[in-house]
């Protein structure tokens, strides 16, 4: 009966979403045993693309960290926000193009400025934020009983802000979280 169950939760994941949720539980299984050196997930734009280590784009984009409850739970939570995002794409192809652009400008402004967590976070923040922007009308929070509507956007803006005045990030390294998915969303 349990095999039934984890089969049907498999299956209604849609193709994107699995692989990238598959790379991300066997990376946390590898890391988390040591079987791959964690120091080799770290992204850094000098050592992927001066040095040559290109297998730390990869590594990095199914970083969520070692194989414990936190990792699991964060990856557990993607996967239920990307499938309702890659769901909402009749075109699969359509929805991995915009997986790449966004990519492809993140690690751009990583040429700048080191991004605050993993590439797989960072494209997660703002595949988040593109699907914020994109259902804004349809997902309004609901709080003190139903009596007043706030935004969804409000989230992402009080994640960002701590991470600039209080955790005292640079403007470059906040705005990776949600540039690119704000650019996406305008094209």
């Amino acid at each position: 009966v349990m095999d039934a169950v984890i089969l049907n939760i498999i299956g209604d994941i849609p193709t994107v979403t699995k692989v990238w949720a598959i790379g991300c539980v066997g990376l946390s299984i590898l890391s988390g045993t040591n079987t791959i050196d964690t120091t080799k997930t770290l992204y850094s734009f000098e050592l992927a693309f001066k040095k040559g280590q290109y297998e730390r784009i990869l590594y990095s984009l199914f970083d969520y960290g070692g194989f414990d409850w936190i990792a699991i739970f964060n990856i557990f939570v993607s996967v239920n926000h990307l499938a309702t995002l890659e769901n909402s794409f009749t075109l699969k192809r359509r929805y991995c193009w915009m997986i790449m652009i966004a990519l492809v400008m993140i690690i751009m402004m990583s040429g700048l400025a080191q991004p605050i967590s993993s590439l797989g976070v960072v494209l997660y923040e703002n595949l988040v934020y593109y699907q914020i922007r994109k259902e804004r009308n349809e997902m309004n929070l609901r709080i003190f009983g139903g009596g007043m509507n706030v935004s969804p956007l409000l989230i992402p803006l009080y994640m960002n802000c701590m991470m600039f005045f209080v955790n005292k990030k640079s403007l470059l390294q906040v705005s990776m979280n949600f540039v690119p998915g704000h650019v996406l969303y305008y094209m």
